[in-house]
């Protein structure tokens, strides 16, 4: 079953998106309308949900914050219907155009992946609607395309994945958190208060958010450093910063989602810290 609520903030539409059976769903993404631009596309298992969405509202642009399958899925299937303009960093259009692998847990979340044969445009240095414009910036780390888009005149920031929660405690295979960390300073240089994050907005003291995440990942880091300068490796690490995985996640991802590569994003990445 698809799920859907929508949100109202201010002049932005949120639709909150979810694939479940049975019961409630157990991941959801939103997506973010303003203005006639959709900010990501959803799961592919919610397509006919958006498409009906999209039927009773115009639909002029598409900017993608990264190329992962719940940000994505929808993208050659509203081109489709309704033609809009698409902007994406030049890897997250070779992800739609060659298409990618997923494991069987992503499969039954968000749908298969083909590859997709649709026009995408290099971002600009200003995206701009009727009544708003988005600055694009580069934020690696979750992925190497990531990015973000703020309204700077009203204090919005579009955030992809980059938030999620002020303290993460497992990684999917492939983070960089050096790089995540380089990515909250250089976005919290700018002037912003509302996150319209993917899966957790902060529409509330968003900022104050983004901060403490930051600090977090300092603290993190700074004690994986510690362990790892006395010789311990990263299981024993986990040990002794008392890190615990919940086996249901590592089950049902096949371990494609883990404390172990948190830790190990630290370790596997430290000749680059700055």
């Amino acid at each position: 079953m698809q799920h859907l609520k929508i949100k109202q903030f201010g002049p932005v539409k949120a639709f909150e998106l979810g694939y479940h059976w049975p019961g409630l769903p157990t991941f959801t993404v939103y997506v973010y309308y303003l203005d006639e631009l959709l900010i990501d596309t959803g799961q592919h298992n919610c397509r006919q949900t958006i498409v009906s969405l999209f039927k009773q509202l115009p639909l002029q642009k598409i900017v993608l914050t990264h190329w992962h399958e719940d940000h994505i899925g929808n993208v050659a299937t509203l081109y489709n219907q309704f033609s809009p303009v698409i902007y994406a960093d030049p890897l997250t259009a070779q992800k739609v155009s060659q298409g990618f692998d997923i494991m069987l847990y992503e499969k039954y979340f968000f749908g298969k992946i083909r590859p997709q044969n649709i026009p995408i445009e290099n971002f600009p240095d200003c995206i701009h609607t009727n009544q708003f414009s988005l600055t694009p910036i580069f934020t690696p780390g979750h992925t190497e395309d990531h990015h973000v888009f703020l309204e700077k005149n009203e204090g919005w920031l579009f955030s992809g994945d980059l938030f999620v929660s002020q303290r993460i405690k497992v990684f999917r295979k492939g983070e960089n958190i050096w790089q995540q960390i380089e990515s909250l300073k250089r976005v919290l240089q700018e002037d912003f208060e509302k996150v319209f994050c993917a899966h957790n907005p902060q529409i509330q003291f968003g900022r104050k958010a983004l901060e403490r995440k930051l600090s977090y990942f300092e603290s993190f880091t700074e004690q994986v450093c510690y362990w790892y300068n006395q010789g311990y490796k990263t299981a024993e690490i986990i040990q002794k910063m008392e890190l615990k995985d919940k086996k249901v996640i590592n089950l049902m991802t096949a371990y494609d989602v883990s404390v172990h590569w948190m830790v190990g994003s630290v370790i596997k990445h430290l000749p680059v810290q700055l």
